[in-house]
């Protein structure tokens, strides 16, 4: 049985083109719209006056277009146009080819398809691949990975220079943290890309660099200082490149070492204390006769590498199990309870100080806890803490510092825009996505045209 629908269809080519429209038939399970460019106001596009002739070529040319659809069958635009010219007032003969609003004839698909494709790549992060099956299987779009990759050339073409980016952000939604870190990129070889992230949590700028040397990184923040940044925090790592070019180039900034780097530091360092005692309890367990004791040394070497991670891990995030664990662990062999002691001071140090006296007091229980006769270990922690104590106790002396970096998620987002890609090819090509990524995520650029937002101007 067959029932007959009329549905009424419109589009934004169909709306912006109201007069090149010529109608529409079902054929061959494809709705076909029809539309001759000539029937716009040519006049008005050019900017010339009512009484300049416009002579039309008598060939004409026709050319198929894609456009969305919802439907179970593909929407397709069959365009008619020509050629025209006409004589500008210094009596040159301009050349013209009508337009259809809203269509790329080039790539014979409507804005639209363009930008839904460039939305699952670039922010869906699914690849070009992928995408092509989706536009084929939820729209009825028939496309390759060619010219997808074509696709997001141009429309990244079309947005702002980088340096524009930069400002349109900042004049959105003004920049005075820069959270600073760098990401080594997939699939090509090169240095490391430096990436800037604002407290806002945009990614504000990228550059590969050769090195991550003092004098790049350096180069990297003038770059970013030229573009009218006026950044007074920037949170870090501990890398002592970045540590030293900051103040060159911005030497009023604040700088706040990330928390978690300092944890992570310095647990690299008692890790290995950690590995070395528990290879010495396996080892006495093999040389010890006592059959009582050997058992009691195995087991113990067996429950440190089973529960090992409880032993780095901070009480407020245990459940009760772990932490009558903990004290198990902790009773079983005393370097083992000072290893846990030593973590809790550290934590101390951040956790529990109010201000820059306590929490340089707390810095000094540890140092004269004796821990450093203990192991080489133990004393490189304590010397790195001491080394990046100011840095990384500025949240403490300055109002509205905060203790941790927003920079690992600004390395995790362009993980994702290469993932599907395994790798940029190009700096252009990251430089391309990250464009669109921000023209998307931060600037209001949708499926319905780029909205960049601008604060208006006083008045």
């Amino acid at each position: 049985m067959v029932v007959t629908l009329k549905v009424p269809i419109s589009t934004a080519v169909i709306e912006d083109n109201p007069s090149c429209v010529r109608g529409a038939e079902f054929r061959d399970k494809v709705a076909v719209i029809f539309l001759d460019a000539r029937g716009q106001n040519h006049r008005k596009i050019l900017g010339i006056s009512r009484r300049t002739k416009l002579h039309w070529s008598k060939d004409t040319r026709e050319y198929e277009a894609q456009e969305l659809s919802s439907f179970p069958w593909p929407i397709r635009y069959q365009v008619t146009t020509a050629d025209a010219w006409y004589l500008d007032k210094e009596g040159n003969r301009v050349h013209y080819s009508p337009p259809i609003l809203g269509l790329d004839s080039y790539a014979e698909v409507s804005d639209a398809v363009k930008r839904s494709a460039i939305i699952l790549i670039v922010i869906g992060a699914i690849g070009y691949r992928r995408a092509a099956w989706l536009l084929l299987e939820l729209f009825r779009i028939s496309t390759s990975k060619s010219a997808l990759a074509r696709w997001v050339k141009d429309v990244a073409s079309k947005l702002p220079s980088k340096e524009e980016m930069v400002r349109l952000l900042d004049e959105d939604m003004p920049i005075t943290e820069g959270h600073f870190d760098e990401i080594f990129p997939r699939g090509k070889a090169g240095g490391p890309v430096l990436v800037l992230k604002d407290e806002h949590g945009r990614i504000v700028v990228t550059e590969q660099v050769e090195s991550r040397d003092e004098e790049h990184v350096k180069a990297f923040l003038q770059k970013v200082k030229d573009m009218g940044l006026k950044i007074r925090t920037f949170y870090i790592d501990t890398c002592q490149a970045y540590r030293n070019a900051i103040p060159a180039v911005f030497p009023e900034a604040l700088i706040q070492l990330d928390l978690f780097h300092i944890i992570q530091n310095v647990w690299r360092h008692i890790w290995k204390f950690f590995i070395r005692r528990r290879r010495e309890i396996a080892a006495r367990a093999k040389k010890v006769e006592t059959p009582w004791y050997k058992a009691r040394l195995k087991a113990l070497a067996g429950s440190l590498w089973k529960n090992r991670h409880i032993l780095f891990k901070s009480e407020k995030r245990m459940n009760e199990e772990e932490k009558a664990k903990l004290v198990e662990i902790c009773e079983s062999d005393i370097k083992v309870g000072r290893i846990r002691a030593f973590l809790c001071g550290v934590w101390r140090i951040f956790d529990s100080s109010k201000d820059e006296e306590s929490a340089r007091k707390a810095l000094d229980e540890l140092k004269k806890s004796e821990y450093a006769e203990e192991s080489e270990h133990h004393t490189k922690a304590l010397n790195f803490l001491e080394d990046t104590f100011d840095q990384a106790t500025t949240y403490l002396k300055n109002k509205g510092v905060k203790r941790n970096s927003l920079a690992e998620c600004g390395m995790r987002t362009l993980r994702r825009l290469e993932a599907e890609h395994d790798g940029f090819r190009t700096d252009d090509s990251r430089e391309d996505f990250l464009k669109i990524y921000q023209a998307v995520k931060y600037l209001g650029w949708s499926l319905h045209g780029p909205v960049l937002r601008r604060k208006a101007a006083p008045s």
